[in-house]
């Protein structure tokens, strides 16, 4: 299928509901490309082309057709946005009697179900409930949600349920359902999710997070877990955030001033910096400092300097930096505090210094400590204090 014909079936309103976007009377819809809190992006329906007038856009000053659109949305190449486009027009070879592609790929088909995912969360109260509990913002970042309902009523086709059940989302139990019809086990039903990521920025892995029962953390990866978060970093990276888990990675991400300096890159939990996450980072010429930004506990600690020596180790010129939340873990500070206290707890990481026996044997490693005696984060919590008193002061003042 040529791009002529790509333009003659895909039409701009096609694009635009696929990913859950509707314009308001004067066909104008809040940019998905940057914070826009009144609608600064225009649809024109009669050329198929939408166009944001902001400045703030990355897309500024250039009007997009349906597959510009589509490449900024997946943040791919144009050759994929066309790959993309296919899939949206339900495009098969010429010769298949099929309305879906029969053999989707891992890559392709994870693709399809986790923007049917992200499309989910709109117009679901328990996600958005759950994701304003956690200070998390899908408007800003990409988030999906999962409440098992994909494969029933007018959605049940066996060819996507031979294929949930092939990647692991379904699971079968041999039982039947109240109507006679075989049920599935639905996995990472009523869950958050995040899609983990290849080189090409194609989804070939996702991660559920639970909204019923965060007391126990309970998440979930699916089987034969592969890709990364929020995806490979970009070739010219020069500082590189490190996390403990996904969820504080989405956190830094929401932070303009991070997004736009740093690129992130989510372990899976403390023992999870995994040999891709490694190549990853091997595969990134200009890197000068990695930033360990793990839980504020021992077990996060633990793995600072584990990680920390072995990276040391393997490249010696390199910098490498710990920041410790103030709270448990990132997300956790992120529900007490405003944004910018991460911009400090980053601008006063500490550097880990190794020896070469040091890094031989993965003993702790040395921390230049700042002014005022303790660590980094004894300070924030100092500094954060005496704000914190200086507000109450002015605060009672006034009512005096």
């Amino acid at each position: 299928m040529e791009i002529t014909e790509i333009k003659q079936k895909l039409t701009i309103a096609n694009v635009l509901h696929y990913y859950g976007l509707k314009t308001d009377k004067q066909s104008r819809i809040n940019c998905p490309f940057h914070e826009d809190k009144t609608p600064s992006m225009q649809v024109y329906y009669k050329t198929q082309t939408a166009y944001c007038f902001s400045s703030n856009c990355k897309t500024h000053g250039k009007s997009m057709d349906v597959i510009d659109f589509i490449m900024h949305k997946e943040n791919s190449t144009k050759s994929g946005a066309i790959n993309k486009a296919k899939e949206i027009i339900g495009y098969t070879e010429p010769n298949s009697k099929e309305r879906y592609q029969p053999e989707l790929s891992r890559e392709q088909f994870l693709g399809n179900m986790y923007q049917y995912f992200k499309n989910a969360v709109s117009n679901s109260k328990p996600a958005k409930d759950y994701l304003q509990q956690r200070n998390l913002d899908h408007k800003k970042i990409e988030i999906g949600y999962n409440a098992g309902q994909f494969h029933h009523g007018a959605r049940r086709d066996e060819q996507l349920i031979n294929q949930c059940l092939e990647y692991g989302l379904l699971i079968d139990k041999n039982i039947l359902g109240r109507t006679g019809e075989k049920a599935y086990g639905v996995f990472g039903k009523w869950c958050i999710c995040f899609a983990l990521k290849n080189k090409d920025n194609e989804v070939t892995g996702l991660y559920f997070r639970s909204t019923l029962n965060d007391k126990e953390s309970r998440h979930f990866y699916l089987k034969n877990r592969k890709g990364l978060y929020p995806n490979y970093p970009d070739k010219n990276t020069k500082k590189l955030i490190v996390t403990e888990s996904i969820i504080d990675g989405a956190s830094l991400l929401q932070i303009k001033e991070i997004a736009d300096n740093y690129s992130v890159l989510a372990c899976y939990g403390t023992n999870g910096l995994t040999e891709e996450h490694q190549q990853a980072i091997k595969d990134l010429p200009q890197l000068e400092e990695i930033i360990f930004f793990f839980d504020n506990d021992t077990a996060g600690k633990e793995a600072v300097k584990k990680y920390g020596a072995m990276l040391g180790s393997e490249y010696p010129k390199l910098k490498l930096t710990t920041a410790e939340p103030i709270n448990k873990d990132i997300n956790e500070t992120l529900q007490g505090h405003d944004e910018s206290i991460f911009i400090e707890l980053l601008n006063n990481r500490t550097e880990l210094i190794f020896s070469s026996e040091e890094k031989n044997k993965s003993e702790e490693p040395k921390e230049k400590i700042i002014a005022g005696g303790g660590s980094p984060l004894d300070f924030l919590k100092r500094k954060h204090f005496r704000n914190q008193m200086e507000i109450s002061q002015q605060s009672n003042g006034e009512k005096l």
